[in-house]
């Protein structure tokens, strides 16, 4: 490595070459990177979807679900298993493993539900596939005064087909209009008169309604085929259609016996924007597309739409883009005054032209990043800037400690070149055992699992490539430019301005005048300073133990948008959904009215109110989209507050909820597990009045609303005396009222299918039903009330399934984003479930979303850190070449836990996750000061110099190098630490964790740390007295003495 480090200071060219070969390739490397909204997590999820048309939600459990699940039972790399079935389909989420081959698994999953050749017959298709790597980028809404729907429909097939060809679009979704469809609406009258049937009927148009090749003839040199071309398109081609032929030679038609229209399926799906009517577009973004250069496509294209068309308008929803925007122009800001900060530091601590080369590094390790960063699959997103925040200070340490030890070599009187060379060996192994100690840390986001590693994964790219770079810099770049710097000057004294000596005049004053008096005092009462310190670690347990620091899973992230969902009792007509519907409405208006007085500006907070009509006309969703955060006066969970105020209750609603985007899931999810659907009805019910008087939470809810309302049919004796059976009175019941799919036609982009079934006046009350025909083989008809009797029951409206057992859930949010959460959980686990679960035995209870992702953070850190400790333990011990200094360094890093604490009850926050990641990442830093005074103290001591004076030697030589990388690191977080946007709030629990904490290190390293080494050597002396018997002085049981020893041994 000395031959390498020599071969650069004596060769300054090369060194100049590799710097612009760096910056150039870097500058191209960055430019090529694609920006996303977050970093881009491989998908873990694969579906299976069933379609059922006509079924309840039971005969799609016992039809298709269980069968499925049953032959998956055991499926390798299955993580958690969820499903759920209603009326005509059914789903089941599969979530593989971390690190499973999703393509070999989703093979797997096809194998198995290909294989089961049991389905019911009309079961329409199951479709097994994987969720696709693309991510959520823009929503938006086309309207238009008067315009019918299907012109809105036909417009935005025209847009997707539009922004398809254009180069970084690729996944485009529509929605807001249901499927169309050919309706052939029989009469029973009609029917009765000409004694037919709906097979008949149906026989006929399929027989008629066709195209077919039948073969060709070849008359000479030309050949051609023969084909039927008489499918209709079309109601009115389908009219002419010929069902049968007369005893007189006559025809009846389709159109005779029916109606037969063009219309859209009897389904709620409708969309409104700003209270027009509107079809929704959805723009989803692949791995390997620039979310930003999509949002420059797409305005473009809107921009020029709407200047061309006076009654159509396209409005934006949703941009994630703009929000990335925001975020990142936060952190730039932020990096930007962070490196202004950390520039400052340096040119106070060092002579201004040292001072340069040492911020050389700075851009040098950014632009050598990115040039290693494009070879993965890193974003430009908010955690990864975030990164690069966090590791500005981090990465000019090596490179003061290089300087500084270069510098105090020089002033030794060494000539410039040789005082690089040796000043750089000098700490070239603390050097890179930091940097690796550093990189090892920050590795541990690689392998933590859940939602949380797939976000901070990038940050273990960022930092460990970064410093990489940093550390060839310190070592190779940096030494030969100081070698030949004009800081130096002939007379072997640095060269120094005026600002640099009055620092360094006070600074060696505080040091010889302050610390070096408190230094001395703490090596002479060792047990009080070791038990003051004690003292405050148990303090801080205490603080937590006692809530005056709270704990919780997940910050909350702060967006610009608020969904609500109204959900109605299942069966409930679309008529009675809308006074629901209005209610909210009305609401909307009020709270942006009230806080629109209150904004600065007098601008709308609900900048836009998408509605959206799902399920069966009884739920309706509505999305928010605010004022962005930056500007508004209130956050997401004000807003959301306010709305539930304004709305109150809802007469005859089910549930009513407000939420905000969260990737962590839902704060409160309680999953309850049983196979008697019964008992799990009667414990969600009494489980979910007990949470709804809880005062921490709101917008308690259910996954199993209401069913509808079922008619069962049982036959009379009379049906069994004429041959009848439950099938053919339920199938012809089922041709008339649900309907028979005769046909699908391809019109367009559109599969349109083909219904025969009874016209709505045959099929809309009771009546109906009990004067319905039930006809024989022979031709003969009944009514139905002759031949069976109905009652009418409750249904369920989906069943759901966890790991193979029925499961109802239980959702809520907190009133306050901030409230600790595991105390909330706790609660209900021991107040709320025990005396119900006891009542009710065949339920198990359990808690799902954030506690979910809370335990695999917790499962996978438990089996990652402990291998991290010891590869970063096993660094220090090669380095400092001694288990008992390296046990000293490791055994203070739970110390910083003081500072944690005392940061976050500073700045108000509650101890997260993220709390967590930004502990992992402070003990790589921690370790660094610790190396680099140890290392100093075994040199003294290998210099003939006492014990005592050694250990203060070191702390005082090292005094400056530790307060200047504890200041240069802090500076660059600094601006994030007293950050008061709401769009940073989720990540300055980290940032305090790691700012505090470094700080807090710095007091641990300059005064605990000493204490410790004196205290184990004295330990070690007392050892060595009891195994020999005899007096052993405090140098010669240190390792650096036996090092000496072994060496002039082997000389």
């Amino acid at each position: 490595m000395k031959k390498l480090i020599s071969y650069f200071i004596k060769f300054p060219v090369a060194v100049n070459l590799v710097m612009a070969l760096t910056l150039v390739m870097g500058f191209i490397a960055a430019s090529k990177i694609t920006s996303t909204f977050m970093p881009n997590a491989p998908q873990r999820f694969i579906y299976v979807d069933v379609v059922y048309p006509g079924s309840s939600a039971e005969e799609v459990e016992e039809g298709v679900i269980l069968k499925i699940e049953e032959e998956l039972k055991g499926l390798e790399g299955l993580d958690q298993i969820t499903s759920y079935a209603q009326e005509n389909v059914g789903k089941i989420t599969l979530e593989m493993f971390k690190g499973t081959d999703m393509d070999e698994a989703l093979t797997r999953v096809k194998n198995v539900v290909e294989g089961i050749s049991s389905f019911p017959l009309d079961v329409e298709s199951v479709v097994s596939k994987k969720h696709e790597d693309a991510n959520f980028s823009f929503m938006f809404g086309i309207t238009g005064d008067g315009v019918s729907l299907k012109s809105l429909k036909e417009t935005a097939r025209k847009v997707e087909k539009d922004l398809l060809a254009k180069k970084g679009i690729s996944k485009i979704e529509i929605s807001g209009y249901p499927n169309e469809e050919i309706a052939i609406l029989l009469q029973e009258d009609a029917l009765e008169s000409y004694n037919m049937t709906f097979e008949e009927v149906a026989m006929a148009v399929q027989s008629a309604n066709l195209e077919m090749t039948g073969g060709s003839i070849k008359d000479g040199e030309e050949e051609f085929f023969i084909r039927a071309k008489n499918k209709g398109y079309s109601s009115t081609e389908m009219d002419y259609i010929i069902i049968r032929q007369t005893d007189n030679g006559g025809v009846i038609r389709l159109k005779d016996v029916a109606k037969v229209v063009d219309q859209w399926e009897d389904a709620p799906a409708r969309a409104t924007l700003n209270g027009k009517r509107a079809v929704t577009v959805t723009i989803n973004n692949t791995f390997s597309e620039d979310i930003l250069a999509t949002a420059d496509i797409l305005y473009e294209y809107i921009d020029e739409f709407n200047a061309e068309n006076d009654v159509l308008h396209i409005d934006v929803i949703r941009d994630q883009s703009d929000l990335l925007g925001q975020r990142l122009d936060l952190l730039i800001d932020n990096g930007i005054l962070g490196i202004i900060l950390v520039l400052i530091v340096l040119s106070l601590f060092l002579n201004p032209r040292i001072a340069f080369w040492v911020a050389i590094g700075i851009p040098f390790s950014i632009f050598g990043m990115f040039i290693l960063i494009s070879f993965t699959s890193v974003t430009i997103n908010m955690i990864s800037l975030f990164a690069l925040i966090v590791v500005l200070g981090i990465l000019v340490d090596d490179a003061i400690v290089v300087a500084e030890n270069i510098y105090q070599h020089y002033e030794k009187g060494k000539p410039a070149i040789q005082a690089a060379i040796d000043g750089t060996m000098e700490v070239l192994p603390a050097v890179i055992s930091a940097v690796l100690t550093t990189i090892v840390a920050f590795s541990t986001f690689l392998f933590i699992d859940g939602t949380m590693g797939d976000f901070f994964k990038d940050m273990s790219w960022i930092v460990g490539l970064i410093l990489f770079v940093s550390l060839i810099e310190g070592l190779i770049i940096l030494p030969a430019h100081l070698a030949f710097s004009k800081a130096f000057k002939a007379n072997g004294k640095a060269e120094a301005n005026i600002v640099t000596k009055t620092v360094d005049k006070y600074l060696f004053k505080f040091r010889d005048n302050v610390y070096l008096p408190i230094l001395e005092f703490t090596l002479k009462n060792k047990a009080i300073t070791f038990s003051i310190t004690i003292a405050l670690f148990i303090f801080s347990v205490g603080m937590m133990a006692k809530k005056v620091v709270p704990a919780t899973f997940f910050p909350s992230i702060e967006g610009d948008d608020v969904t609500i969902t109204l959900v109605m009792p299942n069966g409930t007509q679309q008529e009675v959904t809308e006074q629901g519907v209005l209610q909210i409405e009305n609401a909307i208006d009020i709270v942006n009215e009230e806080m629109k007085s209150e904004q600065e500006g007098n601008k709308d907070i609900i900048k836009k109110v998408n509605m959206v009509y799902m399920g069966s006309g009884h739920q309706v969703q509505f999305n928010l989209t605010l004022l962005g955060a930056e500007e508004r006066s209130g956050s997401t969970a004000d807003v959301s507050n306010l709305l539930s105020e304004a709305i109150g209750k809802i007469p005859g609603a089910e549930s009513i909820s407000f939420a905000s985007f969260s990737p962590f899931g839902d704060p409160v999810v309680v999953s309850l597990r049983g196979d008697d659907l019964e008992e799990l009805a009667i414990v969600k019910k009494e489980l979910k009045l007990r949470m709804e008087k809880m005062p921490e939470l709101r917008n308690v809810k259910d996954n199993n609303p209401t069913g509808n309302r079922e008619i069962h049919i049982s036959l009379k004796d009379k049906a069994y005396q004429l041959g009848l059976t439950e099938q053919q009175v339920i199938s012809q019941i089922r041709q008339g009222f649900f309907g028979y799919e005769i046909q699908r036609i391809q019109r367009g982009q559109d599969e349109v299918k083909v219904w025969v079934r009874y016209d709505m006046d045959n099929r809309s009350s009771f009546g109906d039903l009990e004067k319905m025909k039930i006809r024989m083989g022979n031709g003969v008809a009944y009514p139905f009330s002759e031949v069976a009797n109905f009652t009418i029951e409750d249904g369920y409206s989906s069943i759901n399934h966890i790991d193979f057992n029925r499961e109802m859930k239980l959702t809520a949010q907190l009133k306050n984003p901030d409230d600790a959460l595991p105390d909330i959980l706790n609660k209900i686990k021991t107040e709320l479930l025990p005396d119900l679960l006891k009542e009710h035995q065949t339920v198990e209870a359990d808690f799902d979303g954030q506690k979910r992702e809370q335990e695999k953070v917790g499962n996978s850190a438990a089996k990652v850190i402990p291998i991290v400790f010891i590869l970063m333990f096993t660094i220090v011990v090669f380095t400092l070449r001694s288990f008992s200094q390296s046990f000293i360094v490791f055994a203070l890093v739970p110390l910083s836990f003081i500072w944690v604490v005392l940061a976050h009850y500073l700045h108000g926050f509650a101890i997260s996750l993220m709390s967590f990641m930004g502990i992992i990442a402070l003990l790589g830093v921690m370790v660094n000061d610790a190396l680099v005074l140890i290392n100093a103290f075994n040199l003294n001591l290998k210099a003939k110099m006492s014990f005592d004076d050694a250990l203060i030697e070191a702390c005082l030589s090292r005094f400056r190098p530790i307060l200047l990388t504890t200041v240069t690191t802090v500076a660059g977080m600094g601006p994030m630490v007293f950050e008061t946007s709401l769009q940073a709030r989720f990540l300055i629990p980290m940032v305090i964790t790691i700012s505090y904490g470094i700080a807090g290190a710095t007091l641990i390293t300059l005064i605990v740390l000493p204490v410790c080494i004196k205290m184990f050597n004295q330990i070690k002396v007392k050892i060595k007295k009891i195994k020999t018997g005899e007096e052993v002085n405090q140098e010669a049981v240190e390792s650096a003495i036996k090092e000496l020893a072994y060496d002039y041994e082997e000389a």
